[in-house]
């Protein structure tokens, strides 16, 4: 039997190679390595290629990314994280914006939606966010205040009536350009 090793190897690595850079192969690529959010174990979120997996900040916060505006030096950053809740939505509607202060006029937006059988409540906020540093969001430790920021938060209510809280919060820059895709990752929740 004859082998081919020589000019058969260097054209299947040829081969190999276009295929590789094909864009319909580099789709499904992107297309297997989506993340996804697990909602209360009832439902998923697919999340956005444009946020990046980050470690969590926090033991509570169970999925965590980051989104970003800008490239090398004049990047900025935004936290994208979700978690379950409890303490009722208007609660804890009325303590996201009690975060902000020093806002702009019609800086608080509220939006209700249904998502499948889910209940969804996005809400937009901007100004100066004070920051808890240290103990969790309703524990003690050093507060901060981030100038010219804004969040994009939803809650969302399972058909059980379960809370699950996703948040991108960050300069104000940066949750402007990402508004559009957090929003879309909210409306791909899927409960089958």
């Amino acid at each position: 039997m004859r082998s081919f090793t020589g000019p058969l190897t260097l054209s299947a690595f040829g081969l190999l190679t276009v295929l590789a850079s094909s864009p319909v192969l580099a789709d499904d690529a992107a297309t297997k390595t989506t993340e996804k959010i697990n909602v209360l174990n009832e439902a998923q979120l697919t999340v956005p290629a444009a946020f990046k997996k980050s470690p969590p900040k926090s033991r509570i916060v169970e999925a965590e990314f980051v989104a970003t505006d800008g490239k090398g030096d004049d990047e900025l950053t935004a936290r994208v994280y979700g978690m379950a809740s409890g303490g009722g939505l208007e609660p804890n509607i009325a303590r996201w914006k009690g975060q902000f202060s020093e806002s702009p006029e019609g800086a608080f937006k509220r939006e209700a939606m249904k998502v499948g059988d889910w209940q969804v409540v996005i809400v937009d906020h901007a100004g100066s966010f004070s920051e808890r540093m240290g103990g969790g969001p309703f524990a003690g430790g050093r507060m901060v205040k981030r100038e010219d920021y804004a969040m994009t938060g939803a809650i969302l209510q399972s058909p059980k009536g379960r809370l699950y809280f996703v948040k991108m919060i960050g300069p104000a820059k940066v949750v402007q350009a990402n508004r559009d895709d957090f929003v879309k990752m909210i409306k791909s929740l899927d409960a089958s």
